[in-house]
């Protein structure tokens, strides 16, 4: 099936769409828990979150690509998993439910925007808010075309960034002579207890989610289904490297660790340093503000039949009004929209996929060596942890 100019996707869109889903919060806050459980233990949890991770976004990719019909993840669950006498009211149910998720989702990004914006532009709320709004909320209005640029840009963008920092860390560390006291105690510390290895793992699994960006990059590689594979295993990829570098060199920048990772290690820097973490920040959390909103609207506009734009402003204002009610700060936000969506995931997926695996003799994209039992048990199990990690107290 051929694709119009204004959906079809290059390579390099559909993956940056699927990384910038995740590339936000998530990743900003995961040097802060890697700092408690230490460097051993961090490694061997996200090298998990990223195997698991990859096993399901793989899985969403076979559902979207084999039912064809360019659907997003509500109307393929009514078509595979809500069925019989009562699956209009359990599509509604899942609707409204998955929507809230969304919107304390969308709310953390605006939140963290605001908080970016006042600590390194010295911007006041609610104006940083307002400004992070207007950004972020402007790109999911333009179409899919435009969301796959503007995450591409943004991506290079980051990276440029990110090259400019990593080469003051290492620097100015060298002229000190010695790894900063964080970097030295993160290489020997191990976790108090169980529950932080299992909020790391949360975090991690939030951080490479990206479950609702794939049916977009599915839509704009619909004429190369071929790619699709690579596009996911690509766009977590990146997201795993970020995962790393930003981790380390936090660590290694940063003299008192933040909750926002590169906002400490800019401010260690010096001036320029925190300009160029707050940019760097500020485009994390509005590619992911990007790649949900996009997907929410779309979800309102097939779910509601509202006109594009109504669909748009359904998707993101209640997230303005949500930041600026003061309900909860970034991380608040960000473990309470990934244990909603852990739970979502975890008990619902699985059944739709394997429905609508009974209808196709041989998987349309999913390799052979992928489509048994056993991963099936590892997604389970792994979203099921995330879920109880996204709520455990890490004090």
């Amino acid at each position: 099936m051929s694709e119009s100019r204004g959906t079809r996707l290059s390579f390099a869109e559909a993956t940056s769409i699927i990384a910038g889903y995740g590339i936000g919060g998530g990743i900003l806050a995961l040097p802060w828990l890697a700092s408690r459980n230490g460097v051993a233990v961090s490694a061997l949890v996200i090298a998990a979150a990223y195997a698991a991770s990859l096993l399901l976004h793989l899985y969403i990719g076979e559902l979207a690509a084999g039912d064809g019909a360019g659907s997003q993840i509500v109307e393929l669950y009514r078509k595979y998993l809500f069925t019989g006498r009562f699956g209009a009211a359990f599509t509604w149910v899942f609707f409204i439910v998955m929507g809230v998720v969304f919107l304390a989702n969308l709310a953390a990004y605006v939140a963290g925007g605001n908080e970016a914006i006042a600590q390194g532009l010295g911007v006041p709320a609610p104006w940083g808010a307002l400004a992070f709004y207007v950004i972020a909320a402007a790109v999911a209005a333009l179409g899919l075309k435009a969301l796959g640029v503007a995450e591409k840009w943004a991506v290079i963008g980051m990276a440029v960034l990110f090259a400019a920092l990593t080469v003051a860390t290492v620097v100015a560390r060298a002229r000190a002579g010695a790894p900063a006291a964080a970097w030295r105690a993160a290489m020997t510390a191990l976790p108090d207890g169980a529950s932080l290895p299992l909020a790391l793992f949360g975090m991690s699994m939030f951080c490479f989610a990206a479950f609702f960006s794939v049916p977009q990059a599915v839509s704009g590689l619909s004429d190369r289904p071929g790619l699709v594979v690579k596009a996911i295993a690509a766009g977590l990829g990146v997201n795993a490297s970020l995962i790393f570098l930003v981790t380390v060199m936090s660590l290694v920048a940063s003299d008192e660790m933040t909750e926002i990772a590169t906002v400490g290690w800019a401010r260690t820097l010096g001036p320029w340093a925190e300009g160029a973490g707050t940019a760097f920040v500020l485009l994390a959390m509005l590619t992911s503000y990007w790649s949900i909103s996009f997907a929410l609207s779309t979800i309102v506009e097939q779910r509601l039949k509202t006109p594009r734009i109504a669909s748009w402003a359904i998707a993101t204002l209640p997230t303005l009004a949500l930041a600026l009610a003061g309900l909860g700060g970034f991380m608040d936000f960000m473990r309470t929209a990934g244990g909603g969506i852990a739970i979502l995931i975890a008990a619902l997926f699985l059944p739709a996929f394997y429905r609508y695996r009974r209808t196709r003799a041989e998987p349309a994209i999913l390799p052979r060596w992928l489509d048994g039992p056993w991963a099936g048990w590892a997604i389970g199990v792994a979203y099921a942890l995330m879920a109880v990690g996204s709520v455990v107290s890490i004090g």
